[in-house]
């Protein structure tokens, strides 16, 4: 093996053992993102199920409409094709 190839070659795997070197740090603050998102949701889970209990309960009559009407739309082009045919 000549000098140019023993260059290359130390080369490409620097590259490959500098660019694996982010992974971990990231890893690592995903975990600690997550485990922080978690404590914060069992800190305030009493107040996040009143609120999206809230929040569907204001909006309920107006989303059954909406899916009613889109399952009926569905419904509706099945039994079109059906007589078609």
């Amino acid at each position: 093996m000549n000098n140019l190839s023993k260059v290359i070659l130390l080369f490409f795997i620097g590259i490959i053992y500098f660019s694996a070197c982010g992974e971990y740090e990231a890893l690592e603050i995903e975990k600690n993102a997550r485990r922080s998102a978690d404590s914060l949701f069992r800190a305030h889970r009493d107040s996040l199920v009143k609120m999206t209990d809230t929040i569907c309960q204001n909006n309920h009559e107006k989303l059954f409409d909406q899916y009613f009407d889109s399952i009926l739309n569905v419904e509706l082009s099945k039994i079109e094709k059906l007589i078609e045919k």
